[in-house]
């Protein structure tokens, strides 16, 4: 585990918590290493990202959920159950990824997203010298991106320019909803071929709120259920739902895959423009 990559976010961070005490006491550490490796390598050894390796993977990721749901006790702002998702996306987009783009042009994982450029010069004659240009980001759990260099006169900055942009959550509720919509729109503001997918498992906003009206092209809930509220109802929780997965695979695949301002190809092979 000391050698993983940072696109194995959820295994930096077990080695990360392992090294606080509370989280030692609290936890049993020899099985949450144990449980991690096996749910590791056997997504490493799976290859392919057709519907039957998927369902392997759901199958693979809900074992170790429910191992990490039951016996590791770790704060919401650690972000430690949602990096477990994180890492699930990197497994499931990996194979299809590197198929597309042999040469690794495209990168996978959490990122510092492209927002939006300005320039601030301190004044009317620092303008005459130099452009001074500024970069927005926004951080993102999970990209499908870019690296592109952008230049201006003298100055040059490097921005990660995403296609799929994925907030990892383990519930949503209004506030964070709010949170996401806004954060939406400044991807989208970067970059309009963006998708801006909300992944969580459990959904913990009113019925009477629909997200349509934002810029989130769409929310998907793992689980297919409202977050519990007691002990009662967590006896009750659904595994992770292998044809949800699948669905949001092929979300993705499909926006990958189908011309972005090549108007002309879009009118002629699907009749539709935007």
């Amino acid at each position: 585990m000391k050698q993983l990559p940072g696109h194995f976010v959820h295994g930096k961070k077990i080695l990360r918590k392992i090294q606080e005490d509370k989280f030692r006491k609290e936890n049993p550490i020899r099985e949450l290493i144990e449980h991690y490796c096996n749910w590791h390598q056997r997504n490493e050894e799976l290859k392919g990202y057709d519907a039957r390796i998927i369902k392997q993977r759901v199958q693979l990721f809900n074992e170790y959920k429910n191992f990490i749901d039951t016996h590791i006790t770790a704060s919401a702002q650690s972000k430690f159950h949602s990096s477990a998702l994180e890492e699930f996306l990197y497994y499931l987009f990996r194979d299809y990824v590197r198929e597309k783009d042999p040469d690794g042009i495209i990168s996978l994982g959490g990122t510092k997203a492209y927002t939006n450029l300005y320039f601030s010069p301190m004044s009317f004659q620092d303008f005459i010298r130099h452009p001074r240009m500024r970069i927005n980001s926004k951080d993102q759990d999970f990209s499908i991106f870019r690296v592109v260099n952008i230049k201006a006169d003298t100055e040059e900055n490097r921005i990660n320019v995403p296609v799929v942009s994925i907030e990892c959550k383990t519930y949503i509720d209004k506030t964070m909803l709010e949170g996401s919509i806004a954060t939406a729109e400044k991807i989208k503001n970067g970059n309009p071929y963006s998708l801006f997918i909300v992944v969580t498992e459990y959904y913990d906003v009113s019925f009477d709120v629909d997200p349509k009206y934002s810029r989130i092209d769409q929310i998907f809930v793992l689980r297919k259920q409202k977050r519990p509220k007691d002990k009662k109802s967590r006896k009750n929780i659904n595994s992770i739902d292998e044809e949800v997965v699948i669905r949001l695979f092929e979300f993705v695949r499909e926006h990958l895959e189908r011309p972005w301002s090549d108007v002309k190809k879009k009118l002629e092979e699907e009749g539709t423009i935007i």
